[in-house]
């Protein structure tokens, strides 16, 4: 292996995911629209949209939540219990998705549906189309994240060696671009990978 090779892995622009996602997997189900729900709590989401933020915004003007956890089980009770729920949890349905499971608005779509499934980790309800090649997606940066870490470690091992103040600021730099890396994958469990 080259030295600093795995450095031009973590510098590749393969565009983002939604880019690259093979929109033909999408079984157009309606499931991801029909009961959806976020990290943030609504009173959260509604606080977060007053101040500006425009993801929240964006989230409120398509979703609409529903009175309770059971009124979601009864529109789909397996992606409810796929995706998880404590008392907090707010589920919610897009107020564009059609009966027939297409959307009302889908040439004028916000980016928050374009990219969605959004990240190699997003959670995608059970028979999703996408699920597979998530999986492939989320592998390819566990194995990018485990090369990096033998990297970071070897860099480690020469700063203990003697050498030059501007390689040990190469070495410094090249471990803290790696843990920036790696970092962004924290809450997916990098740190176990």
């Amino acid at each position: 292996m080259n030295q600093y090779s795995n450095i031009k892995i973590m510098n590749e622009t393969n565009g983002f995911l939604w880019e690259r996602r093979p929109q033909n997997l999408c079984k157009k189900c309606g499931k991801c629209c029909r009961v959806a729900t976020t990290s943030k709590s609504y009173t959260e989401l509604q606080e977060l949209a007053k101040a500006g933020d425009q993801g929240a915004c964006d989230f409120l003007e398509l979703f609409e939540p529903y009175e309770t956890i059971e009124e979601a089980m009864l529109v789909d009770r397996a992606t409810v219990e796929h995706i998880g729920y404590d008392k907090n949890t707010t589920f919610y349905r897009c107020r564009f998705l059609q009966k027939n499971n297409l959307c009302s608005r889908y040439d004028t779509r916000k980016d928050l549906c374009r990219h969605c499934p959004a990240t190699a980790f997003s959670l995608v309800p059970p028979g999703c189309g996408f699920t597979d090649w998530l999986h492939e997606e989320q592998q390819k940066i566990i194995d990018k994240v485990k090369a990096l870490k033998a990297e970071k470690y070897s860099y480690q091992q020469e700063l203990k060696g003697e050498c030059s103040e501007h390689k040990r600021i190469m070495l410094n730099k090249l471990i803290a671009s790696i843990d920036t890396y790696i970092n962004n994958y924290s809450k997916y469990g990098a740190q176990n990978w």
